[in-house]
């Protein structure tokens, strides 16, 4: 972005430079205005074709045969600026023009030099605000990138129409000598350019300084950039508008330029001291278009004062350089060409050096100290002199060495979606294109960049299966194609995709935007559950993806991509028809791509086009739904068949799957949400995502934390997948898809799906197992009637019977004697565990080992065999706790409370603090209040749980939590 910017502005520059030298040439400055304006036109329609021909180019240069190329190499950084100035110098040298010939027309009289200049920049930037909004918030949304290069390309041409009309109506202008006045002949004040130029270097470095800093609180989208940009550009087209008033003579300029500098150093600093309190006096946060509109109050606020003196050098500079109204032309070409090569110097370092380097605090003190220097040197070279305005300046640089402005840490803590995060600060980083912070909150680590949550890291003893939708995108290609070898991974976040990608995959190839996104997970790499950069396989390369898959030296077997944020520049460009076609162009023949979306990102709208765009790029598209907040898709050119490959990926690594509840093939299936033909389906019509209109870019934003619901509930609706019916055991099936599927789903494939009336039936019981246990028992006994040895129906029989099997009153059976070897284990282990009997519970355990994950009580007899472990040594407790993940991750709703509670007594007996606190806390965060006896329970352990230091806040956290969660009493009658 900066390279570009760079470009646009260096041919700007140049082209004042040149429309300076002939514009004194000139009879007809409107004439030759209005060819400018149809040249821009005409050369804008080039640069789409321009930016295609330097493509083959770039991967000529940087394409290797090794490993992927990293983009921050001054020979990289080097050619997107030459590439960018190349492509833009033409229409940008005619824009640059188009001032000074105005300047022309417009000063005819030495005393206009100021107003009329500073009048025709505050026209141009106000026309600039407009053009901000407009294509922003209106055209590139509804039209697209080339529809609004169109319409910008008819807005020149008719520019060109007007002045063409007008150029024969206006007078010619005169090309004779100067008049001799006391003005002219006063030396050239030639050294107000370099000066100039600073100022140009000072402005840019605050632009960029304050939208990285606004990002915080505005986020990242196309419309925060708009709404910041309007905000600077509408304060310096102010600013030069007062100033032309002011800028008639030249001593009048030199005090009025030095006064510039001094209020845009003390505008800076009260904004900056001041940024820190506004987010919550505006109360910025509620749906998007309430944070949007806080945040341009806000940008205003903090923007406008110092971008009005910005704007006011403008004019000031010009009078201060024109001899008269004959150089007028001359001189604001010269001062515009000196600005914008400050400009220039000013985004580059400000983007790439300086922020990196010193951070916000420092950045700003280097630009305030800029400004204060060069208002007192203007006021010292001036005449007259103004030794008390630079005797002020002095005063007020010493004060701000001495008393720096503090760190606005309201702001860097705050999200764009919402709310201020606490928690210790481990980490914290300004980077070339984002803002790292990590802290620690609640036991884990939070990733944030620009404000953003990106991603947790969790400590050693945390359930993986917490973050089940990240660490399935590691999972996901393998159970694919088991025969993976090598993966790309786009975005290294924290570290959870790449942590967890089986060790059957050879090559990890991870390429990251920012630097300080790697350094941040290495300064808790030690500290980590599991640390992949010290994995020997991964391999790191710090660039753009897209750049990245262009110079990709060989193809991979598998491509996942996570940008998180949908709307903000380094990830938008990563959910596009050209993204995928890239995707799939650097994949082998049979290589799978999954990408992630958050739901809280999306409407159904979104959701169709997405599909429709991955369905019009590769052949077989599915959708899978680890957990309720977030969707993966998974795409391939070769067939996708889960049924088939899911179980030889377990055999061969089941450690790396068992802790997110996959023990067998069906466990895909039961997290398969759309299969092709329902990709198909809801694919047919919808727009597609691309780069010339990248829906996502410019709608998610409006939806992100309030359609959920609505989100949600469209999935609830949608019917079940003809996939699922190819599962081995589809009554078992339904176990597995209580827990990850919408229930309304589940029962119409319960209804419809099964096949005769002893799988309906038992189908029914599993539904009504938890809610209606009454019609499951019906049920149930109706399909023993029909099937005495039914191992499902039995199994559900007994379950049924539980506690009237704990309690042992010699009562019958309620199946059909003799009960197998694994039935009999399962009774055994309930009536053991009822009596707190754990050493015969410990004996059942080689009966329990053996039954296997395709049994319909396997997950009772896991639940059995984790109980007395949770009650034995340090190693059993842990062994318990690896089983519980499993169960955890399996579990129906209902189940997982008492889950929670031994799986917190496992870890007590561990003497493990980090999966005691998160099983307290998710105990308490289930949606029934605990009863008085479980939360005196966890108040004990909590009482006695020793933690580290810096554990001790989550633990406060926990207690409070299980407080709040306390049953209310009972009423009497």
């Amino acid at each position: 972005m900066a390279t570009v910017l760079a470009g646009y502005m260096a041919g700007l520059a140049a082209g004042a430079a040149v429309g300076g030298r002939l514009a004194e040439r000139l009879r007809r400055p409107v004439l030759a205005y209005a060819l400018l304006e149809l040249g821009i036109a005409l050369s804008a329609l080039a640069v789409p074709w321009a930016i295609r021909a330097f493509t083959p180019l770039y991967v000529q240069l940087f394409s290797s045969t090794g490993t992927l190329v990293e983009a921050e190499g001054l020979p990289t950084a080097l050619f997107h600026l030459a590439c960018s100035m190349a492509i833009l110098v033409v229409p940008t040298g005619m824009m640059g023009a188009t001032l000074p010939l105005l300047t022309r027309h417009a000063v005819r009289r030495e005393r206009d030099i100021g107003a009329r200049v500073g009048l025709l920049y505050a026209v141009n930037t106000a026309g600039a605000v407009l053009g901000a909004v407009l294509a922003g918030f209106v055209l590139l949304p509804a039209l697209g990138l080339r529809n609004t290069v169109y319409v910008a390309v008819l807005g020149n041409a008719v520019v060109f129409a007007l002045a063409a009309g007008l150029a024969t109506a206006v007078p010619l202008v005169s090309t004779g000598g100067r008049a001799h006045t006391e003005e002219t002949a006063a030396p050239v004040a030639g050294w107000i350019l370099p000066l100039v130029l600073i100022s140009g270097v000072v402005s840019f470095t605050y632009e960029v300084f304050w939208t990285r800093l606004l990002g915080h609180v505005l986020g990242g989208s196309t419309y925060a950039f708009a709404t910041m940009l309007a905000a600077f550009l509408s304060g310096i087209a102010l600013g030069a508008s007062l100033a032309a008033r002011a800028a008639r003579r030249r001593a009048q300029a030199a005090r009025g330029f030095a006064l510039a500098q001094f209020g845009a150093a003390a505008g800076s600093w009260l904004a900056f001291l001041a940024v820190d309190h506004l987010p919550r006096m505006l109360q910025i946060g509620g749906d998007p278009a309430t944070r949007l509109a806080g945040g341009a109050l806000l940008a205003a606020s903090t923007l406008l004062p110092g971008a009005l003196c910005i704007g006011a050098t403008f004019p000031f500079a010009v009078r201060l350089l024109a001899r008269d109204e004959h150089d007028a032309a001359r001189a604001t070409a010269r001062v515009y060409s000196w600005n914008t090569l400050g400009a220039i110097l000013g985004a580059l370092l400000a983007a790439f050096v300086v922020l990196p380097a010193l951070g916000f605090v420092g950045t700003l003190t280097l630009a305030i100290g800029a400004n204060l220097v060069v208002a007192a040197i203007v006021a010292l070279r001036a005449r007259p002199r103004g030794p008390r305005l630079a005797l002020g300046a002095a005063a007020a640089l010493v004060a701000l060495l001495v008393l720096p402005p503090p760190t606005p840490w309201n702001v860097l803590r705050t999200s764009p979606l919402g709310g201020t995060k606490g928690g210790e600060l481990v980490y914290f980083a300004t980077g070339r294109s984002a803002t790292v912070l990590l802290h620690d909150e609640r036991g884990e680590w939070r990733l944030r960049t620009n404000g953003l949550p990106e991603a947790s890291i969790q400590r050693p003893g945390a359930r993986a299966a917490s973050y089940a939708v990240a660490h399935w995108l590691g999972l996901l290609p393998v159970l694919m194609r088991p025969e993976a070898r090598s993966i790309l991974i786009v975005g290294l976040g924290g570290g959870l995709v790449a942590e967890t990608v089986p060790p059957g995959v050879e090559r990890i190839d991870v390429v990251e935007l920012e630097p300080e996104v790697i350094r941040a997970n290495r300064a808790v790499g030690a500290r980590r559950r599991r640390d992949p950069l010290s994995d020997p396989r991964v391999s790191l390369s710090v660039n753009d993806a897209r750049a990245a898959l262009l110079l990709a030296p060989s193809r991979y077997d598998a491509i996942v991509s996570q940008p998180s944020h949908p709307w903000t520049a380094g990830a938008s460009h990563l959910y596009t028809r050209e993204f995928f076609t890239l995707v799939r162009e650097r994949l082998a023949p049979s290589g799978v791509f999954a990408q992630w979306m958050g739901l809280a990102f999306l409407n159904p709208e979104l959701l169709r086009s997405l599909l429709a765009t991955l369905d019009d790029v590769f052949v077989h598209v599915q959708v899978v739904l680890p957990t309720q907040g977030g969707i993966l898709f998974v795409a391939s050119e070769a067939p996708l068949v889960p049924e088939e490959t899911a179980p030889i990926a377990l055999e061969r690594s089941p450690e790396s799957f068992a802790p997110f509840g996959l023990l067998r093939g069906d466990d895909l299936l039961a997290r398969l949400f759309f299969d092709e033909a329902d990709v198909r389906r809801l694919a047919r019509g919808a727009p597609l995502v691309t780069d010339d209109r990248n829906r996502l870019q410019n709608e998610s934003p409006w939806i992100a934390g309030k359609g959920e619901a609505a989100m949600r509930a469209w999935l609830g609706r949608q019917p079940p997948p003809a996939r699922w019916e190819r599962a081995m055991d589809r009554v078992g099936l339904v176990t597995r898809l209580l827990g990850n599927q919408p229930p309304a789903r589940v029962a119409r494939f319960v209804e419809s799906r099964l096949e005769g009336g002893l799988e309906r039936r038992l189908g029914r019981a599993q539904l009504a197992l938890d809610t209606r246990p009454a019609r499951a028992l019906r049920e149930v006994e109706a399909a023993l009637r029909a099937a005495p040895e039914s191992a499902r129906a039995r199994a559900l029989r007994l379950l049924l019977a539980r506690p009237e099997l704990e309690a042992d009153r010699g009562a019958p059976l309620p199946v059909s004697a003799p009960l197998t070897s694994a039935e009999s284990a399962v009774v055994a282990g309930w009536r053991a565990r009822a009596r707190a009997d754990w050493e015969a519970l410990a004996e059942e355990e080689p009966r329990l080992a053996k039954i296997s994950s395709d049994h319909p009580l396997h997950e009772q007899a896991l639940l059995l065999r984790a109980s007395w472990r949770a009650h034995a040594d340090r190693a059993r407790a842990r062994e318990s706790l690896v089983m519980l993940d499993a169960l955890l991750a399996r579990s129906r709703r209902p189940l997982r409370p008492a889950l929670w509670q031994l799986r917190a007594r496992a870890a007590v007996r561990a003497g493990d603090a980090v999966p005691v606190l998160e099983s307290l806390q998710a105990l308490a965060a289930s949606s029934e209040p605990l009863p008085a006896e479980d939360r005196r329970e966890a108040q004990r352990v909590l009482a006695g749980l020793a933690v580290p230091d810096d554990l001790v806040a989550w633990k406060r956290s926990v207690a409070r939590a299980v407080q709040r969660a306390a049953a209310p009493p009972r009423r009497g009658r």
